[in-house]
This record gives C-alpha cells, structure tokens and sequence, in this order.
C-alpha cells in the first residue's frame, strides 16, 4: 500500500466513528489514530546497559455530553473495537454529567484539511541500532578521556521517534501530521577527594538521526567533562542578595518554568497561577517580552497542530511586560470565550489533551553581554542550569546552575559551582533591567504534567535581574 493510500485508509476507519458521535447527539466528539517507531540506548561505564525498538499504534475517542468528558483508548486500529470505545467514551460522559460541576465547553473553530510532514535528512531506521550504539559508546570514550582520571560515571543516551497522527473531530477537521524527533545527552560525574560533581550537555531537534552523525564532541561529550572538572577546582556560591545575570539556559528555565506555567490557562481556571486576573496588565519589565512559538522549524517542542488539530501559531504570553495572552486548549478558550491557540497536547492515544508549552523563549534586546557586567559592582553570572521547578499557586521558582562565576568591580571573577537562585515570579520579572541582543534556544526536554510528557525546547538571550536571593545548593 502507498502512504497516500495508507493515509486515506486510517481516515477511512476513523470518519465513520465521528459520524456515528454525532448520531448520539454529542456536543462534541474527536478521534485521533496514532502511530510510531523508534529507538532508545542507553551508554554508561562503557557499557550498553538499555538498547530498545518499539512500535506503537492505537486510537483515542473522546467525546462532550452534557458539559462531562468521555475518553477511551485502544492499541491497534480494528474498527469493531473503535465502535466500541465510542461506546465507552459516551457512557463514561452520560455517567459523569450529574456529578459536573463546572461543565465543561469547547470553543468555536473552523474545521482544517491539513497533511504536514516535518522529517529530518535521515528516516530513524536509515542508521542500524548497532551503529547508534558505536557513536554513543565513542562519545562516552571521549568524554572519559578528557576528564583527567577523575569521571566515577558517564552516562549518554539517545532517542529517536518517527510519530503519525491523525485527527478528525465533528466540526469537519481532518488532519495528519508525520513528525521525526531526536535526542542525544551526555552527563559525566567527577569526583575530586570529597567533592563531587556533574555536569550535563544535550542536543535536540525536529528531525532523524543525524543528529549523532553531526555532533562535534567539542560541544558536547568533550565539553561536559572539561567542565565537570572546572566545577571540582570552584568555589561555593556566596548567600545573599545580588544582581545576577543569566545565561541564556538559564533564561529558558526561567521563560519555561516561572513565566509558562503560570500562563497555562487550565492553571489560571482552577486558581493555581499567579496571572489570575491580570490580563491587559504590566506584570514584568518593559524590557521583557515571552512567546511560545511551536511554528519554529526543526526545533524539538514544534507542532503543525495540536492534539485537537488546531493550528499552532506564535504566541506572545507577555508583551513589553503586559500579559497579552494566555495558552489555550479548545476547553479553556470556550470557558474564556477565546479560540484556541493550538496548545491542547497530549502525550499519546492512551491520554487526555492538556494545555501545554512548546518552545518558549524571551525575545532579544538590545543590551551586549559587556554592558550587563560592566554594570555590577559584586554580583554572579549564571553560566549554565539545567534544573528548575516553579510553584505556580505562591508565585514562586527555583533555578539551579551547575556553573557560575562571580563579577567583581564590573570584571568576571573566580568561577562557582552549585548555585541555586530563587525568588517571586512577578518580582523578578520586574527587575529585568537588562535584556541581551544574542539568543540561544538549545534546552531540548520533556516537559511534566498530569502525568504525561511531551517534547519542549527552551531559551532566550543573556538577561540581568537587578537583585535575586543566591545560595549554594543545599544550603
């Protein structure tokens, strides 16, 4: 069978189902069929320890009656069985619909006729598993052999997916996508006497396995472990209150973590962000300016459309500093009486579409890196961070950084390790008094919620926040 024909076949099997929904009077039903294949190794102490293949297919039905979701799944695509999760899907509805307290709505759209491929050079079974393995197992040789004796554990990993979707619902939408991934980390623990330390370095994009055939060990495998050592030779991070400047890591935690949740707007509904009720308002720096955009080519948290096969689009969250627009899924945009903006995603068929970021980043300014150090008398520079968690109900977030350095008198000073800044959301985002004319966005990832997963990237340019509270981890 071609694609073309195999495309048509799986929407052959699926109309049929959303057809029958409207037949039972729901307000609203959408079936989605998925596909995928890839691969996952795991390298550690020169050893393969996990080398995986899979393949997955499978359909979700999910349907509105009378203000209460329904939803059911199933691996394979067997029409028979798919009649029956329609069955279930409304049952679980009519079931729930006493019970809703706050009944559920979906917003108005215009249906979409969309078949959207976003491939890399390279298909994922192009480049044998075996091989795979060789290169991670040569990048973890390199890393070994830049780190002085001192690497007690070396770890790299890599995946790859190739994912087909298609989505129709009862508004008339018929959508397919084909989509590549793939991600490959190195992490490298070094121990010095009684100081440990670890660093991490990931890559990631859209697309296939070239990804391992164009690393430069340099920037990755090499790096991680000249900078593990780097971190045993630091010091602690003074406690206190400074003004800091981030690296543009640094910048996307805080884009992602602090300011992005807060901006989903299931969070918002519930009363579990800080953004609640400030709409139109100035709530960080004139200078600050935050977009998720899953339209950017090739980057890992890119989507043609959602989980309900809406069209993605860039979104500008915060503009000059004023909340000008919140991420939405078809629920929430009804219950704000908005559209949708294509956030609604969902991890795969066996889950339920969540508001979601994508790639979210702070947009350049003006200001050279020069200038933000030149400006501080005794401060830190944040130079990498891969960890941060936010509490979106008290407004709060806490990011860490593997590596640092202080700035004395308006000069870079002696590196640090272990640094953990924190503060409140709003505040900090307020005294951003300085937003850099570079950008990075290379913090391919997993974003967490609910319960599911789902490919993000973030990042943004250098930025300055006048004060922050800075600590060593653990303290």
């Amino acid at each position: 069978m071609t694609e073309n024909k195999f495309i048509k076949n799986i929407f052959d099997i699926i109309l049929p189902i959303v057809d029958e929904a409207k037949r039972r009077g729901v307000q609203f039903s959408d079936i989605r069929a998925m596909s995928g294949r890839g691969s996952s190794i795991l390298v550690q102490d020169s050893k393969a320890e996990k080398v995986f293949y899979s393949q997955s297919s499978g359909v979700a039905v999910r349907v509105l009656y009378g203000g209460a979701w329904g939803f059911a799944s199933m691996d394979g695509w067997e029409p028979g069985a798919i009649f029956n999760c329609l069955e279930e899907a409304i049952a679980l509805a009519k079931g729930s619909a006493k019970y809703v307290t706050d009944p559920a709505i979906v917003a108005g759209f215009d249906p979409v006729q969309l078949q959207i491929c976003a491939l890399g050079k390279l298909d994922p079974d192009e480049i044998p598993l075996a091989k795979k393995q060789a290169i991670c197992l040569d990048q973890e040789k390199m890393a070994l052999a830049s780190g002085g004796g001192k690497i007690v554990n070396s770890v790299v990993s890599y995946g790859d997916g190739l994912r087909e979707q298609w989505i129709v619902n009862t508004v008339g939408t018929q959508a397919y996508s084909k989509i590549s991934r793939s991600r490959v980390s190195c992490q490298v623990t070094a121990m010095e006497g009684d100081m440990r330390q670890s660093n991490y370095q990931g890559l990631g994009h859209q697309g296939g396995p070239e990804i391992l055939l164009e690393i430069n060990p340099e920037e990755f495998s090499v790096k991680a472990a000249k900078k593990v050592l780097q971190q045993l030779k630091s010091k602690q991070a003074p406690a206190g209150e400074f003004p800091v400047i981030f690296h543009p890591t640094i910048s996307g935690l805080l884009a992602h973590e602090a300011l992005g949740h807060n901006a989903e707007a299931d969070a918002i509904w519930s009363g579990q962000s800080i953004l609640q009720g400030k709409m139109g308002q100035q709530v960080a720096s004139p200078l600050v300016t935050i977009v998720d955009d899953a339209t950017l080519a090739g980057k890992y948290g890119s989507e043609p459309f959602d989980s309900e096969g809406i069209p993605t689009r860039r979104r500008v969250v915060l503009k000059h500093g004023v909340l000008n627009e919140l991420l939405h899924s078809l629920e929430t945009a009804g219950k704000f009486k908005t559209a949708s903006n294509g956030c609604g995603r969902a991890q795969d068929y066996g889950s339920m579409p969540q508001v979601r970021m994508s790639n979210t980043f702070f947009e350049p300014g003006t200001s050279s890196v020069d200038e933000m150090i030149k400006g501080i008398d005794r401060g830190i520079y944040l130079r990498e961070g891969h960890d941060g968690y936010v509490f979106t109900e008290r407004g709060q977030f806490v990011c860490h950084a593997s590596e640092a350095q202080m700035i004395e008198h308006g000069n870079l000073g002696e590196p640090l390790r272990d640094v953990s800044v924190s503060g409140l959301i709003l505040e900090t985002l307020m005294n951003i008094d300085r937003v850099g004319s570079d950008f990075e966005m290379i913090f391919p990832g997993t974003c967490g919620k609910g319960g599911q997963g789902v490919p993000t990237d973030c990042g943004g340019p250098h930025l300055r926040v006048s004060r922050m509270v800075v600590g060593g981890v653990g303290e």
